[in-house]
């Protein structure tokens, strides 16, 4: 029989959650459209032999030897509070890794018995899900009532977080698909969909010379995008987007000085004002929502666009 846990390694206390174990300064993101009070994604840094044999409830196992080929599992740099749990050995690894990328944690000791006494633990190999889309995206969603089934696109995905939260969120009645020019990014997003089980496809495409429209034979009823900015492709949404459909898109926006990381070229930033006339009474969309924040380029937070738009006709 396998060995009994540690003493600390008590079930799950309802009285103690959580949120209650974290600093306060572990529960504000910068730029964040999340609700106060969000629970802390919980990353457990040690050996999953560890890991199971105990665990913070709720934590999620993401051991050191892995997280440098699966960073693209963390939630996105700065935008969700994160806590890291580890040996000092761990957490120090993990610290030169993750802060010149731009994220900010609260570090737990997991060699020190204090931070054990009382805490909600547990044994097992049971690990909280990881995955979290950009702070702006789950905040829209929650907002609104969703629209008919459709397809939902995220344009420019990457490796996939906000494309599989999509298909997490919709379920199976929507068809999800993410498009990107990068293979190698499209290959992790795939992975990604397939741990998480989730059923989302992946288009390699250049957007910028194909219609969103050829992607799919179904009604398009959310478009995504964050960090992509194509003038063109967002002119000829009022054509592509079903009635009753939304926009969800941030993207970086020229402030009011100059920029102190990319990009850096007028052109590839909107202008103040841009997305509400883009998606205005006139092109037959009501603005939800159409706010300023910062986003995250080259460790640097740089002034951008918020919207969330519907499709009236």
């Amino acid at each position: 029989p396998p060995p009994p846990p540690p003493r600390h390694c008590t079930p799950p206390n309802p009285t103690i959650s959580l949120l209650s174990l974290l600093p306060a300064a572990a529960l504000s993101a910068p730029a964040s459209f999340l609700a106060a009070g969000e629970p802390p994604v919980v990353v457990d840094l040690r050996p999953r032999e560890a890991f199971e044999q105990c665990h913070l409830s709720g934590s999620s196992s993401l051991p050191l030897t892995s997280l440098r080929v699966r960073l693209f599992e963390l939630p996105p740099p700065g935008e969700w509070p994160l806590t890291l749990v580890g040996s000092a050995a761990e957490l120090e690894t993990a610290r030169a890794l993750l802060l010149p990328k731009g994220w900010k944690f609260e570090e737990r000791h997991a060699d020190d018995s204090a931070f054990w006494e009382g805490a909600a633990s547990e044994s097992g190999p049971d690990s909280a899900p990881l995955l979290r889309p950009n702070a702006f995206l789950a905040s829209a969603l929650r907002q609104v009532d969703l629209p008919e089934a459709g397809a939902a696109i995220d344009v420019g995905c990457g490796s996939g977080r906000d494309a599989v939260f999509l298909a997490q969120t919709l379920g199976d009645t929507w068809e999800t698909i993410g498009v990107d020019n990068h293979k190698g990014a499209l290959e992790r997003a795939q992975r990604l969909a397939d741990g998480c089980g989730v059923s989302a496809a992946f288009a390699l495409a250049n957007v910028r010379k194909q219609s969103l429209s050829d992607l799919t034979e179904r009604p398009i009823s959310i478009v995504h995008g964050c960090r992509f900015l194509d003038r063109p492709l967002l002119r000829a949404l009022p054509e592509v987007v079903a009635p009753g459909g939304l926009v969800v898109w941030s993207t970086f926006l020229d402030g009011d000085g100059p920029p102190q990381a990319p990009p850096f070229r007028p052109s590839r930033r909107l202008q103040r004002g841009e997305m509400e006339h883009l998606f205005g009474e006139s092109r037959g969309f009501e603005v939800l929502r159409a706010e300023e924040g910062t986003l995250l380029t080259r460790g640097v937070w740089e002034s951008a666009q918020f919207l969330l738009a519907r499709r009236t006709r």
